[in-house]
């Protein structure tokens, strides 16, 4: 009896756990930064596995674009929160570099950068139909059928 509600209460947890991050924790969209099909995707709550993020793109991301014949995406972990164009604060030693940031030119405000290493995954669709996954070191691409594989796509020329 004591075992079966232990069961019973773990199973519930477990039903719950899944319920909030499915509903309550689901990707939103806070910014787009970028003009024709170069943009900066900036992102709340994406999902953590590889197959999750492209099947997210595959059914959001790309209805954001205007066209979608060919583009270049990158997508930024963001918290709503810009930051100023300035160097890290590194303690003792000065530091001038601020490489670290993202800046967007289309912002008309001291606040608009974001911190490089929030970078989550890079979308590229090409005029022959392919499209190109980067996320972390792996590397994915979409056939024009639609079949998902893994690694970098090969190409051979004829000389």
């Amino acid at each position: 009896m004591k075992a079966r509600k232990i069961i019973i209460f773990i199973l519930s947890a477990i039903i719950l756990v899944f319920f909030y991050l499915n509903f309550f924790n689901s990707t939103k969209i806070l910014a787009v930064h970028g003009a024709g099909s170069n943009k900066e995707f900036l992102v709340k709550n994406m999902p953590f596995s590889d197959s999750s993020k492209i099947e997210w793109w595959d059914n959001n991301g790309t209805k954001t674009l205007s066209s979608a014949e060919t583009y270049f995406v990158s997508i930024w972990k963001f918290d709503g929160k810009y930051q100023k164009l300035a160097p890290k604060n590194s303690g003792i030693f000065p530091d001038h570099d601020t490489d670290y940031l993202l800046c967007f030119d289309d912002m008309n405000t001291e606040e608009n950068c974001i911190d490089k290493s929030d970078w989550i995954m890079d979308i590229t669709k090409t005029k022959d139909g392919y499209t190109y996954y980067r996320i972390g070191t792996e590397s994915y691409y979409r056939k024009p059928s639609g079949e998902l594989m893994q690694g970098e796509r090969s190409k051979t020329t004829i000389q």
